[in-house]
């Protein structure tokens, strides 16, 4: 079974695709199947060949006209994941944004409380040590 991947150019489309068909360049590639995202090292094709697979050009506004195929020729190794923005409903960024307003006050509650805390047994401490002066200057 033919994989498919997918990669993003930007809108000097032309330009760049003419760039990728004769020589190697390096884009990010997700793969349709897993929606896994790599760097590799790449050549596109109009015409399907031997190691070639199934591609889908994504320009801005849609998807780039015609029969697509890519090589990738090299997986770069990668130190970081790639982050792939999803869109989200409204109702889900308002839910985001509550959580995270709350998850914030509640931090807010908890630090305000340990400082509170800390103040009482310092003023404890405080008042120990007081104690044991006095004591040690009425002897």
């Amino acid at each position: 079974m033919a994989k498919r991947y997918r990669i993003f150019v930007p809108e000097r489309v032309t330009q760049t695709v003419n760039e990728m068909r004769r020589q190697a360049t390096t884009q990010v590639v997700i793969d349709e199947d897993t929606m896994e995202q790599f760097e590799a090292q790449i050549m596109i094709s109009e015409e399907l060949e031997e190691g070639y697979d199934e591609l889908i050009i994504q320009e801005r506004g849609g998807n780039l006209m015609g029969q697509w195929y890519v090589k990738i020729l090299k997986r770069t190794e990668e130190e970081e994941d790639i982050t792939v923005f999803e869109s989200m409903k409204l109702g889900e960024r308002k839910g985001y944004m509550l959580r995270s307003m709350m998850a914030e006050e509640k931090q807010k509650e908890k630090k305000e409380a340990m400082t509170t805390e800390l103040v009482k047994r310092w003023k404890q401490k405080r008042a120990i040590l007081d104690k044991v002066l006095k004591k040690e200057q009425e002897d």
